[in-house]
């Protein structure tokens, strides 16, 4: 079997991205399968000397970054050009948040993936049957946008990306949601989730998209409990001079298991808004 290529993007000023970003690594050498590849794409490679040749690093100089941004900063195309960038000859490809956790195996994973299946983290709403004031926004912007070689479809789909991954043969995908994000773009289109819409838009239209959730945690509503945790399991692994190996062997036995999302209180909200 050809290898598993698994991206990550780590970059800026917030000490926890990079803690996560850590700890993510840490679960895929846990439970990924050989062959495997891991590389990071970070302003920071200092953060990964504990990995060694493991981890493949890709520096992200701020000139490199403010390209794959574009002129339209509102949304996340940086993630779509480093899933190009990185994009394997042979294999598959797995872009994945900092935020993100292996929860166990990924064998069954790693076999659909290499057997031609499709997979974002999972499917959040249909466009079309949308409720929310703010979803049905996008839809009805959606419709007014006329692409080249897309149509609007009733079932078009918003889709979560924590978790990209496509097989290596489908690199004309990630192509296509690029067009799709600058043409969007260029007809006035402003919305903060346009990578994750273009890429769900883009690989539906294979007929092969799946869930990744299954798999893994992407704890984007609980970043405060697990952060909290990834730097108390760090302390304690750099404390007690662990290799990657034993601190992966580690986790393979006690996973990080907390809820995924935590709703705010009113009060809660009340204190973010003020802060």
């Amino acid at each position: 079997m050809y290898p598993t290529r698994y991206v990550t993007l780590a970059y800026g000023n917030q000490p926890g991205v990079y803690r996560q970003s850590v700890m993510l690594l840490v679960s895929l050498v846990a439970f990924a399968p050989e062959p495997y590849e891991l590389v990071v794409a970070t302003d920071r490679p200092e953060c990964y000397v504990w990995f060694g040749t493991r981890v493949d690093i890709q520096f992200l100089d701020p000139s490199l970054l403010r390209a794959w941004r574009g002129h339209e900063p509102f949304s996340m195309r940086q993630k779509l050009l480093l899933l190009r960038t990185a994009w394997p000859e042979s294999g598959a490809i797995v872009l994945l948040d900092a935020d993100v956790l292996a929860r166990g195996d990924l064998s069954s994973f790693a076999d659909g993936l290499h057997a031609g299946g499709v997979f974002m983290h999972k499917r959040e709403y249909v466009l079309s049957r949308a409720r929310r004031p703010g979803h049905r926004q996008v839809w009805k912007a959606l419709q007014q946008t006329h692409v080249d070689g897309y149509t609007p479809s009733a079932e078009d789909a918003m889709w979560n990306s924590g978790v990209v991954a496509a097989p290596a043969a489908d690199r004309a995908r990630i192509d296509e949601a690029i067009a799709l994000y600058d043409e969007m773009g260029r007809r006035g289109f402003r919305h903060f989730a346009t990578e994750q819409l273009v890429e769900g838009i883009a690989f539906a239209r294979t007929g092969r998209l799946r869930a990744a959730e299954p798999w893994f945690a992407h704890y984007w509503g609980n970043k405060a409990g697990y952060d909290a945790e990834i730097a108390r399991r760090l302390s304690e692994a750099f404390l007690e001079g662990m290799t990657v190996k034993e601190a992966a062997a580690d986790y393979r036995t006690r996973p990080l298991d907390l809820p995924q999302e935590v709703r705010l209180t009113r009060v809660q909200k009340i204190r973010r808004w003020i802060g």
